[in-house]
């Protein structure tokens, strides 16, 4: 069903550069909360970097995805970064 749930997510919202994982977590009942990872190499600390890109919280039924709370796209997430 993450799977399913990845899917869906992404015809929603463009995957970000760097993707690294997403993270499905279920709530209670069929609500989800998704946390989307990206992975980067800073090469001034020489370090690895990974974070949480963007996160929803999103209604799950078979075949549908609702987001309900979350940025629509990177740059809002960015926007609540800063």
């Amino acid at each position: 069903m993450d799977f399913e749930i990845e899917n869906l997510l992404f015809k929603q919202v463009e995957k970000p550069k760097h993707h690294l994982m997403t993270k499905i977590i279920n709530v209670w009942e069929n609500r989800y909360r998704i946390n989307v990872y990206t992975e980067t190499f800073d090469d001034i600390d020489n370090l690895t970097k990974r974070k949480i890109h963007a996160s929803y919280f999103c209604h799950y039924s078979p075949g549908e995805l609702k987001i309900m709370d979350g940025p629509k796209n990177p740059s809002d997430a960015l926007k609540k970064c800063s």
